[in-house]
């Protein structure tokens, strides 16, 4: 059995301020976006903890924003609620959450707390609300909506635009042919090939040219941040409809590089806007942070792909951290899941409903975090800059998992 003093530090969650302060404190710098990962969805320990950190981050260390996994554009009206008091709280969790994350009742107190913590601050105090998911699932739906949000903007400020709105809802055309989930698994259902398809890809591109190029006299007015948002939406939905229509080889492991491709740049998109502002908590899957190679089963399929972790951590270095989560299968004991070496018992160093510790050159095996790695690590050999160990989850069987194709999982 290891010797526990030759493990990593560990400290006791039970009151959080002083344990992250004291891990904080070990990064060589303050992240703009610090990760934190969950092993899997719906467990509802794992988002109930993010809340008293993402609390803790607020009031202790200047943190003004979260990122959660879940669609982009409906993160938008998760935002106006919470910032301008739009809707409902109920409507709010209804329509600005995918993957059925709006029925968590820790993203409920999520929202109600940044809702009851904004009212009576400037805009530069508040916090703001986040999705970073592209809006799909392993199907997707037309670029619809965000080729109309971004040629609505363009016509607003530029007037007369190389394509009418008419004409993208007519090569648009009905949604269930861009919806359909049998084109996941089988290209000859997929719409993304056909001529309608490939003009509006072209347009599509267009529009995006147009925006960047007037960027100057377009970058102070509302809406620009959305707008480039939709800019980088129609063409990535595009992008991800070709590759179901296709039959390259990986086809798969493409279609899940290519989503995490997007959550990099809507991450990326989400730093630049609040570095003025301060630090974002990130919320996701692990597999979408870490610095290392994720890695799945789909039906017969072994799918492997670089996460949106690789390209942000490669794209900011220092200003990325990531704290992995896993379930502790044995509290009582104060053992962990078995080492990969020996089969026996791990010790933490910490006790409580949760520990924080820091791993920094290597994971051990625990979870959903591998031992063995494929791909060489990232970030100096630094996979994870920490690991929350947390107890007293819920049946796993309890969990809500996101939509997937019939038979298969998703991360």
């Amino acid at each position: 059995m290891p010797n526990p003093d030759s493990l990593p530090p560990g400290w006791d969650m039970t009151e959080p301020a002083a344990a992250l302060a004291a891990f904080l404190g070990t990064l060589p710098a303050t992240p703009r976006l610090l990760a934190l990962g969950e092993p899997t969805h719906g467990i509802e320990a794992f988002p109930a903890w993010r809340n008293r950190l993402f609390r803790t981050l607020v009031q202790e260390h200047g943190f003004r924003s979260i990122a959660l996994e879940s669609d982009v554009i409906a993160g938008l009206r998760v935002n106006a609620h919470v910032t301008e008091g739009h809707g409902t709280l109920d409507e709010a969790l209804q329509t600005g959450f995918s993957h059925g994350f709006g029925a968590l009742e820790a993203n409920r107190a999520l929202v109600r707390w940044i809702r009851d913590f904004n009212p009576g601050r400037a805009p530069e105090d508040q916090l703001r609300f986040y999705g970073f998911d592209p809006p799909l699932e392993w199907w997707a739906p037309s670029p619809r909506a965000s080729l109309l949000a971004l040629h609505a903007f363009l016509s607003a400020h530029l007037g007369s635009l190389p394509v009418d709105a008419a004409t993208l809802e007519r090569l648009c055309g009905e949604e269930a042919r861009w919806t359909n989930p049998a084109a996941v698994m089988d290209a000859a259902q997929s719409i993304g090939d056909s001529r309608e398809a490939r003009q509006l890809r072209r347009l599509a591109d267009d529009l995006d040219t147009l925006l960047q190029t007037e960027t100057p006299a377009l970058a102070a007015q509302e809406g620009f941040w959305e707008a480039q948002l939709h800019a980088r939406t129609a063409p990535g939905l595009l992008r991800y409809h070709a590759l179901l229509a296709s039959h390259v080889p990986g086809r798969m492991e493409r279609a899940a590089a290519l989503r995490d491709l997007m959550m990099a740049d809507n991450l990326m998109a989400i730093a630049g806007r609040e570095q003025e502002r301060g630090p974002t908590l990130v919320f996701a899957h692990n597999t979408h942070l870490q610095r290392h190679r994720a890695a799945m089963k789909l039906g017969d399929l072994n799918v492997k792909w670089w996460g949106a972790g690789a390209h942000v951590s490669l794209r900011l270095g220092h200003g990325y951290a990531f704290i992995a989560s896993h379930l502790r299968t044995a509290p009582v004991t104060g053992f962990d899941e078995a080492d990969p070496d020996t089969g026996e018992p791990v010790p933490l160093n910490g006790s409580g409903p949760a520990v924080l510790f820091i791993p920094r050159a290597q994971i051990p095996q625990a979870g959903s975090l591998p031992s063995n790695v494929d791909d060489p690590p990232l970030a100096d050999g630094v996979l994870a800059d920490g690991v929350l160990a947390v107890e007293n989850a819920p049946d796993w069987t309890d969990r809500i998992r996101p939509a997937a194709p019939p038979d298969q999982g998703a991360p």
